[in-house]
């Protein structure tokens, strides 16, 4: 299903005019976070561009303006509300320099934030925070609220004495008098406004240097160790980049702030990243867990996004996407290209789960509502998967050289996708157009291939065809697919070049002999579905063997399709013996869709003798797929009873036992919801293993577990295990849960009203449209607006996927296993008559050795009678 994601009406968005250009923006205000307000003056200085320039237009939502100057001169204006438009003394001419003043007062509804407890967060810090991404820094000074202007900044602000604020740059003064405390910070390099940041509040600063540089981390008091902890690697990660791409970190300082409430995971602000509070790790959580991928993304972002700049939001993916694909460059680094690949393999999945169950639009677009629609998984995923395959089809140096021009051409301006293809033809010589263009410009989706692989050892010729299966439209092209063939010829890996263009494919590639592998697309590096026919050995080597742990999973899977005692022993061996946690994962995950009792006793003895937790963590998921089966329900319940080292394996195990429908399962799982954890994972999950378990007598543990007041985390994950409940029903119970579900659309934590939208998505039921239809016209905020006006429309149209779907799926899989379990028992059957008894006399040898000899033999018998 491949909807429209423009909704009727939408107009395209186009960078905006620039009659002025701004050189420096330096705002004095005053913040009070007990009144919520914020007062000041901000000064725009700049130099005409327009001839004859009479008025100039600044964005200010919901300022009251109390005074214009221009040139230190009264001015006349005009306010709206939304834009603040100065009457100028005289006409300008084009290249006059100008100076704009604006005092104003405001209590911002957004951009920036106060954060206080209350009665039910009694603990919550007192905090200000701003968010200006995409276009919210209007909310809290007057400016041109555009990511293609860009000036030099200062922040001077006032706040309450005991409070520090933070804002980008360097700390040129600190002074406090008469109970306030006056910081002044200034940058000297230009940034559009939206990454003008100010954090307010009672931080610990944790100081570190990286070449010499000031490298700080800000944090409430009291968890100094987890800041240090979450964000250790930090200067690693500004070698690295500085290193990788080229030019030098480009700003004097690097600062790191954590906030509570914050409505992102984080905020590459310039020179001052703003995260939310909720990542910060405790020793228990950094078993098996990290943010690297977060601190690499919002670090990257001070080249791509700061320092150069998407011209307009439709070509914002030069921005996520690049910062997308630093979190791979640093996991490669980091951990070797194995676990970055498992990076990829994620990110497709969350773009194909957009693609099928949302919509389908091309990476850069003009056409869209509002500029946060397009932050979505074809931005930042997508935009990450084709700058790999984009590295693979250039090579590593012409890359990294190709990104250092790029940044080198371009710093500290505004570009274009076009901007970028230039470069890398400038540096490496090679026209890439023509991928651009598929991959990101006009066309959308991707390839769905078939590969079909043989070897004909008569010529010494292995035979690869390639078939593009995707329905080619206005949208999704015939795409051009440079990639590689892999040949595993002795102990030597051969690759072989292959550049598919046309919808079938026959390539033929000679060797000295047979190989025992052979690869298409070897690292998965293309982004596409994959449907790949080839012989049982060649995946039962390739499981053993391949050089790739990517390859090595992708071979499990497939072996698990097939089947069959010979695939089920091969998945075994690589379950206890493959070096990399991950491969043996999959391979759980692969015996778990074979469903037999062999398999799952496999899974049971390697869930206790696993060192690795993530590998642990997989063996507990893949026990999930045992439905009403008592002796994995029973290894479930016995982990989550004892507990595991590991917050994550803990948290999988409950849900799978909610999965197995089992007899002690939902009273395991109501243990499990009273544990308090790292994002209060475990209690999460032991909801959704409630909802899992089909348990309706949790409904009033799980109502009680959205209440306000607990860890947002939980509260979300027990809004959809309710949904999940109750999806496709139309009784009391049903409309109790959705009534509940709807009043957490109004919900002060934005997190609970998107799983809100998502629950009342889940149950499918058009008696939510009213409610919906509230939160789009009223909520500031455009992602719920987004995603409400979606789930509208698809229960109008009855597109929804209801909960007799969801049920037929499981009778099918507890289907698959009861034929899979007499399967095996046929196979061991025929087993034991294949194989003579000890002791066996000769006579013996004259009798049936099968069961098909031994029907013949009756049938005989019968014959003669």
């Amino acid at each position: 299903m491949n909807r429209e994601f423009a909704f009727p009406g939408t107009r395209p968005r186009w960078a905006p005019d620039r009659v002025v250009d701004i050189a420096h923006i330096a705002l004095e205000i005053e913040v009070d976070p007990v009144k919520r307000t914020v007062a000041g003056t901000a000064t725009l200085r700049g130099a005409v561009i327009a001839p004859d320039t009479r008025a100039v237009e600044l964005d200010a939502v919901e300022l009251t303006i109390e005074k214009v100057t221009v040139g230190g001169k009264t001015a006349a204006f005009r306010h709206d509300g939304k834009k603040l438009r100065i009457e100028l003394a005289r006409p300008l001419a084009a290249g006059a320099e100008l100076v704009i003043s604006v005092a104003y007062r405001s209590s911002p509804r957004r951009g920036l934030y106060f954060i206080a407890p209350d009665d039910a967060y009694p603990d919550k810090p007192s905090q200000v925070w701003s968010q200006g991404q995409d276009e919210d820094s209007r909310y809290w000074f007057p400016c041109f609220d555009a990511p293609n202007e860009k000036a030099t900044s200062e922040v001077t602000v006032t706040v309450p004495e005991q409070l520090f604020a933070l804002s980008n740059g360097t700390l040129v003064s600190d002074r406090t008098d008469a109970g306030k405390r006056t910081l002044h910070w200034r940058l000297d390099v230009p940034h559009s406004c939206y990454l003008i940041t100010l954090a307010v509040g009672d931080f610990a600063a944790i100081e570190t240097q990286w070449r010499g540089m000031p490298v700080v981390y800000y944090v409430e008091r009291g968890r100094e160790a987890e800041a240090e902890r979450t964000l250790a690697r930090t200067p690693e990660m500004l070698e690295l980049f500085s290193t990788k791409f080229g030019v030098p970190y480009p700003y004097p300082r690097y600062a790191q702030v954590f906030v509570a409430d914050f409505i992102f995971g984080g905020m590459e602000n310039t020179s001052a990243t703003t995260l939310t509070d909720t990542v910060l790790m405790d020793e228990r959580a950094a078993l098996d867990y990290d943010i690297d991928s977060l601190v690499a993304h919002e670090l990257a972002h001070q080249w791509f996004g700061d320092l150069v700049t998407c011209r307009d939001w439709g070509e914002g993916w030069l921005n996520e996407g690049f910062a997308t694909y630093a979190e791979y460059i640093w996991r490669e680094h980091h951990e070797g290209r194995d676990a970055a690949d498992l990076e990829l393999e994620e990110w497709a999945e969350m773009y194909f789960g957009e693609d099928t169950n949302r919509y389908r639009r091309k990476i850069a677009t003009k056409v869209f509502h509002e500029p946060i629609d397009i932050f979505d998984h074809h931005l930042y995923e997508k935009g990450g998967r084709v700058l790999h395959m984009l590295r693979h089809y250039l090579g590593d140096d012409a890359f990294f050289g190709a990104l250092s021009h790029y940044l080198t051409k371009h710093r500290h301006g505004v570009v274009e996708s076009r901007d970028l293809a230039r470069a890398l033809e400038e540096s490496t010589g090679k026209n890439v157009d023509w991928f651009l263009s598929q991959w990101v410009i006009d066309g959308a989706g991707h390839p769905e291939l078939e590969v079909e692989v043989a070897w004909d050892p008569d010529q010494n010729l292995a035979k690869i065809t390639v078939e593009q299966k995707q329905k080619v439209d206005a949208q999704t092209p015939l795409f051009r697919l440079p990639t590689k063939a892999r040949f595993r010829v002795g102990d030597q890996d051969i690759d072989h070049p292959l550049d598919i263009r046309e919808a079938h494919h026959v390539f033929h590639v000679r060797l000295d002999q047979e190989p025992s592998q052979i690869i298409f697309d070897p690292g998965r590096v293309l982004l596409g579905t994959l449907k790949v026919e080839k012989s049982e050995p060649l995946w039962t080597a390739q499981l053993a063997h391949a050089t790739l742990g990517i390859d090595r999973g992708v071979a499990a899977l497939a072996l698990a399709k097939r089947g069959g005692l010979e695939a089920e022993r091969a998945l075994g061996r690589s379950l206890s013996r493959d070096p990399y946690w991950a491969v043996r994962g999959s391979a759980a995950l692969a015996l778990a869709s074979i469903r037999t009792a062999s398999a799952r006793d496999r899974l049971i003895e390697a869930l206790s003798a696993e060192v690795s937790p993530r590998a642990r963590r997989m063996i507990a998921q893949a026990l999930g797929h045992f439905i009403r089966d008592a002796a994995a329900g029973a290894a479930l319940a016995s982990l989550v009873e004892r507990g595991d080292a590991s917050y994550y394996v803990e948290a999988e195990a409950a849900l799978s036992l909610g999965k197995t429908r089992t007899q002690r399962a939902s009273e395991v799982l109501r243990l499990a919801a009273t544990r308090d954890s790292f994002t209060d994972v475990i209690r999460s999950n032991a909801y959704k293993g409630l909802a899992e378990a089909r348990d309706d007598s949790a409904l009033g543990l799980l109502v009680e577990g959205t209440r306000w007041g607990r860890v947002t985390h939980g509260r979300r994950a027990a809004t959809m295990a309710l949904a999940q409940l109750v999806r496709g029903r139309r009784d009391r119970e049903q409309r109790d849960v959705r009534e509940r579900i709807e009043l957490l659309l109004t919900d002060r934590d934005f997190r609970v009203q998107a799983a809100a939208v998502e629950g009342l998505c889940m149950i499918a039921d058009p008696a939510a449209i009213g409610a919906l239809q509230r939160l789009v016209d009223h909520d500031l905020d455009p992602r719920l607006r987004r995603r409400g006006r979606e789930v509208i429309r698809d229960l109008e149209a009855g597109t929804s996927v209801g909960e007799d779907v969801k049920r037929l799926r499981d009778e099918i899989a507890e289907l698959r296993t009861t034929t899979n379990e007499l399967r095996e028992r046929i196979n061991l059957y025929i087993a034991r008559e294949a194989t003579p008894a000890r002791g066996a006399k000769a006579k013996d040898k004259g009798k049936p050795e099968n069961v098909k000899e031994k029907a013949k033999a009756k049938d005989k018998k019968k014959k003669k009678r």
